[in-house]
């Protein structure tokens, strides 16, 4: 996607509006705050709404629990320091409390003077053909794993044995679905773990390295920058951020 500019964030949501029209996609608009301005109908309707209105100055502490509200944040802050999330499986729940894979981009949105706005996401659904769960059930048991134990050291043997499934299934599923191999996806998972834990502690860039899998800093360094552009140091030192909300500090 192009660099998004508008005047204000309200040009955003009337540019967005046609978004209604594709089915199986969620999109939203924030602003710096962290605050909705603007949520399509699936979205809105997920949560409960029944207008737009009522999703209107939620934050994601608002409609979803904790733990994925601090998740959605730092991604947050990271895309208003000018990043880009792409095409992120994340789990998201209903009001009810059950939960359906996405695929989660996200992209800053600037002013005529490239200060930013706020930011606009959207999400796909991966069951994209109605009452077809294939994706979901054969990413499930890998994703849950990876995401329970990616500061241990898995192969790609190891998980495959883990979800009873071959190598050869269990690469054939990622590409297809994701376009991208097991190890791949751990590394990511790894290192947007790490982002988080760089963003909200003093811990040493080193402990973390360690913590999140990797088997030195200087491993840990390379992927990093391959994967974010920019080191570790620098992602904490220039992130001027709130350790509670993982938003921009005030």
């Amino acid at each position: 996607m192009t660099k998004l500019i508008f005047n204000h964030l309200q040009d955003a949501e009337h540019n967005f509006a046609m978004l209604d029209l594709i089915p199986d996609t969620h999109a939203w608009i924030k602003d710096t705050a962290g605050q909705f301005v603007f949520g399509n109908r699936l979205f809105f309707e997920r949560f409960g709404f029944a207008s737009m209105q009522g999703l209107l100055g939620k934050s994601d502490y608002d409609i979803a629990p904790s733990t994925l509200a601090e998740k959605y944040t730092t991604d947050d802050a990271f895309v208003l320091g000018g990043g880009v999330v792409t095409d992120r499986l994340e789990l998201i729940l209903n009001e009810a409390g059950s939960g359906d894979w996405f695929l989660t981009s996200k992209w800053p949105i600037h002013d005529l003077h490239d200060n930013v706005l706020g930011s606009f996401g959207i999400s796909r659904h991966l069951n994209r053909t109605e009452g077809t769960t294939i994706p979901y059930q054969e990413l499930r048991a890998p994703v849950d794993y990876i995401c329970s134990n990616f500061d241990t050291d898995i192969s790609v043997e190891s998980l495959a044995s883990a979800c009873n499934i071959s190598v050869s299934a269990l690469e054939r599923r990622f590409r297809k679905h994701l376009d991208k191999t097991p190890r791949q996806y751990i590394n990511e998972v790894r290192l947007n773990h790490a982002r988080q834990v760089l963003l909200e502690t003093d811990k040493p860039i080193g402990t973390i390295a360690v913590e999140t899998g990797f088997a030195d800093h200087s491993h840990f360094a390379r992927a990093f920058r391959r994967h974010f552009g920019l080191t570790p140091s620098a992602a904490r030192h220039g992130s001027n951020t709130d350790k509670k909300t993982g938003l921009p500090a005030k």
